[in-house]
């Protein structure tokens, strides 16, 4: 496989998982999508207290990026750096960052966000990702299912619906102009059962597993941990 094609949400997917840090260590060409902040825990009020939106609801997020509120951009700006900083020793690397995982925000708190994060990744290209609403024009735009009705500028993801079942030559078809394209199954999520936080998940498969992201992405064999491969 010549490239490495994955992407994960910063910091979640079991505390002490090393798969990020592999992957950026890696000589071979990477192309890796990073998501800063948890869209889908503020949405559901669940966010773990190591998240940028813990404690908030959507609609109290928005009033507080945009009055820029110091609280919420102080968490943003630790994911921010740590993220900078492992990009940074990495080598060969194409980076797309979005601020916020499946976004229930309007498009101007996006574009506030996406400004703020740009001035810090300026090798990186900007991934607006709306759970519902339109891309913002000028940004990559990433969508999420089984038929995203995207074209071009874009990344797919089939996060939330199951690959084992879908129609995965029709979700090829429908997103081929993306610069990736996202596989995803229940199990890489790494519950069984009830929530848990992501940070406390046991992510540990003892059978070999793949992910794609236009190809095939990333091998996961024997007690090898999912963790930030997963995303």
């Amino acid at each position: 496989m010549p490239n490495i094609v994955t992407g994960w949400l910063e910091g979640s997917f079991n505390r002490a998982c090393p798969c990020g840090d592999v992957i950026l260590k890696q000589s071979k060409p990477k192309v890796i999508r990073l998501h800063l902040a948890n869209g889908p825990c503020l949405r559901n009020r669940r966010c773990g207290r190591h998240e940028v939106f813990y404690g908030y609801s959507v609609a109290g997020a928005a009033r507080a990026i945009n009055r820029k509120d110091n609280r919420i951009f102080r968490r943003l700006d630790n994911v921010i750096e740590r993220t900078k900083k492992r990009l940074e020793s990495a080598k060969n690397l194409t980076c797309f960052i979005s601020p916020v995982l499946e976004s229930d925000f309007n498009a101007a708190t996006r574009k506030a966000m996406l400004d703020h994060v740009a001035v810090y990744f300026p090798n990186c290209r900007m991934v607006d990702n709306p759970l519902k609403k339109p891309c913002l024009p000028g940004y990559v735009c990433e969508k999420h299912g089984e038929a995203p009705k995207l074209t071009s500028n874009c990344i797919a993801d089939l996060d939330g619906i199951d690959g084992a079942t879908a129609d995965l030559r029709a979700f090829k078809r429908a997103c081929r102009g993306c610069f990736m394209q996202f596989y995803w199954e229940p199990w890489m999520n790494c519950i069984r059962g009830k929530f848990v936080d992501p940070i406390d998940r046991s992510c540990e498969y003892r059978s070999e597993r793949f992910i794609i992201g236009g190809e095939k992405s990333c091998q996961l064999s024997s007690r090898q941990s999912l963790g930030t491969c997963s995303r």
